[in-house]
């Protein structure tokens, strides 16, 4: 990928958590939409949230990792585990903290070298992945909760 394409993710990177804070804008920190489920299986909005935040977490924490050693291998996350906690979490200060997280993780990811981006790290069930792609599918990841947020917020009107 070149320099050119890769400022397209990591702008994108940033950005997404503006588009979920504004889809997100007019709901109260205390409206039942933010736990309701239309689909069993899936998080509620307040989970969404809190696992955006948490796979940020994770996702920077392999970056750096990554970057600071040579192949590194990684452990399985969670996020089902991760989950068990996510409903005691403020929706709207996750909200804030996912552009905080965003806002720097961009930062990051735009003063990296081009050989940087392409460092790589092993995940068990993913396999090798390099930052470049890591960064890719925080993106997708993103555009694959973002159409959930609309789906919830359409069902629970």
């Amino acid at each position: 990928m070149t320099s050119f394409a890769r400022s397209y993710i990591w702008q994108a990177v940033a950005s997404n958590a503006r588009v979920i804070q504004f889809l997100l804008r007019e709901l109260p920190a205390d409206s039942p939409q933010w736990d309701a489920r239309p689909d069993a299986e899936r998080f509620s909005l307040r989970e969404i949230i809190a696992h955006l935040n948490d796979y940020d977490t994770v996702s920077r924490e392999r970056f750096e990792h990554i970057i600071r050693e040579d192949e590194p291998e990684f452990g399985d996350w969670d996020p089902i585990e991760a989950a068990k906690h996510y409903d005691v979490r403020d929706p709207l200060h996750q909200v804030e903290n996912l552009i905080v997280l965003r806002s720097e993780l961009a930062s990051w990811l735009e003063g990296l070298s081009d050989s940087e981006w392409q460092r790589t790290g092993t995940r068990p069930r993913a396999g090798k992945f390099s930052v470049e792609e890591g960064a890719a599918l925080v993106v997708a990841h993103d555009a694959y909760h973002i159409a959930q947020i609309i789906e919830w917020l359409d069902a629970t009107k």
